[in-house]
């Protein structure tokens, strides 16, 4: 891949205008690639949050319908191949390619060159343990690594395994998201991280949203898959298996057992469908968090931190009313500015600082700030993690990090004053 020419990242959590803001980012030189691992899949449109027929018309979309709904063996490889090839072919034509989804998986394999990458990685049937147990047989070959795993956690360790099987690296390497792992493929980027001010605001938007699927199409879109896909349930991977279509299981299943023809359904049908939505709510809400933390562990905590906080912007909102104003305007005047520093050859240098520059009413990622993700590096840093316990809450905590961040939480809260007033209620009895 060309790593001289610039490339722009839209990330961060579901609902957060992600779409919107691609749409809208002013001069008429770029196409938008998804990265979305969901999209990839023809006729799963309304409940993976494709882009619609209108939408693509506006700008030019990739990366969307690659494959047929009942495809298998499509892995993060193939994808970054596929796209690679795409980006290079933009940048020919002297277009700029904006990558944008929450699959911060695929953004990762082309925002970063990562050692190893090539390799092939071991499948489940080419495991040879020699007779050991996954956690046993992880502990021989990396001490370190098995202190971030419950022993029972099968899945996790093997996959440690398989990755160490395929790439010669240490999982505890590997798993230390700020080291060297993760370097930057090209210093010519930008990133653009969307967010609502207030989680409770995002919960309320993926609310509204998913109801507003399951109206719009989504139930119907919801049925159709699982009838042309009911025989590769049990198969990995998928769309069955994704957030969207996996949450309406017994829905579908109850359609097929009742003779149901849609929309003529009856009240049982409706029950199981509102399960399923409120399901989908709380699993999207869930993975939310998660991409988020991705963003902390390979963004905010990445070694070259005080590289990338001259190419990243985070632009908060408060209401899909103030959008416009908190996010799609500054980006505009954003994207403005790194096409013109992109073109006089500016933006590659590791000592161009946005700060410099003066921009009104933009957040930039300050030094106090890359101060403390430097400190929740070292926190986090494979060095320090030893188990803790928390008998309260039967939570096992590896380092100082989690231990922190455990004991600050909500749910240790709930569970400490739970305690107390047990305690009081047995001194009474006493």
């Amino acid at each position: 891949m060309n790593n001289n020419g610039l490339i722009v990242y839209i990330i961060g959590t579901t609902a957060a205008g992600k779409t919107n803001l691609s749409l809208n980012l002013g001069i008429d030189n770029y196409e938008i690639i998804s990265c979305d691992s969901m999209q990839i899949y023809k006729d799963a449109n309304i409940m993976t949050a494709k882009a619609t027929a209108e939408e693509q018309q506006i700008r030019k979309h990739h990366g969307i319908d690659l494959l047929d709904l009942d495809s298998e063996g499509f892995n993060r490889k193939q994808w970054k191949n596929i796209t690679i090839q795409k980006i290079e072919e933009l940048q020919s034509k002297g277009k700029i390619p904006v990558l944008v989804g929450g699959t911060h998986y695929y953004i990762e394999s082309i925002l970063f060159n990562q050692e190893n990458e090539e390799n092939q990685v071991v499948q489940e049937a080419e495991l040879n343990l020699n007779g050991k147990e996954p956690y046993e047989y992880l502990k021989q070959i990396d001490p370190l690594a098995t202190e971030k795993f419950h022993p029972n956690d099968h899945r996790r360790i093997k996959n440690q395994i398989k990755y160490f099987l395929s790439t010669g690296q240490l999982p505890s390497e590997q798993l230390d998201h700020h080291s060297e792992f993760c370097q930057l493929r090209s210093n010519n980027f930008l990133i653009f991280w969307p967010k609502w001010k207030k989680n409770e605001d995002l919960k309320i938007k993926v609310t509204q949203r998913i109801h507003e699927m399951l109206d719009q199409g989504g139930t119907e879109e919801i049925l159709r898959v699982f009838e042309r896909l009911q025989n590769n349930q049990n198969k990995v991977g998928g769309v069955l298996q994704s957030i969207g279509y996996r949450q309406f299981d017994k829905v579908y299943q109850y359609y097929k057992e009742s003779g149901l023809q849609f929309p003529n359904v009856d009240e049982k049908f409706n029950e199981l469908l509102k399960e399923g939505a409120e399901k989908l709510i709380n699993d999207t809400m869930g993975y939310t968090k998660k991409q988020i933390q991705w963003i902390k562990n390979r963004i905010l905590c990445n070694s070259k931190i005080d590289l990338i906080a001259n190419r990243l912007f985070l632009l908060e909102f408060e209401s899909i009313q103030t959008f416009k104003e908190q996010v799609i305007v500054p980006a505009q005047k954003i994207y403005s500015l790194f096409c013109q520093l992109f073109q006089e050859d500016k933006l590659g240098d590791e000592l161009f600082n946005i700060s410099q520059l003066n921009l009104q009413n933009i957040t930039i990622i300050t030094p106090d700030m890359i101060k403390k993700y430097k400190q929740t590096q070292n926190l986090k840093s494979r060095q320090n993690w030893k188990k803790q316990v928390c008998e309260l809450c039967n939570k096992t905590m590896n380092g100082p990090f989690e231990i922190e961040q455990h004991f600050k939480s909500r749910f240790h809260r709930i569970n400490l004053l739970k305690d107390e007033q047990y305690q009081k209620k047995k001194q009474k009895i006493d």
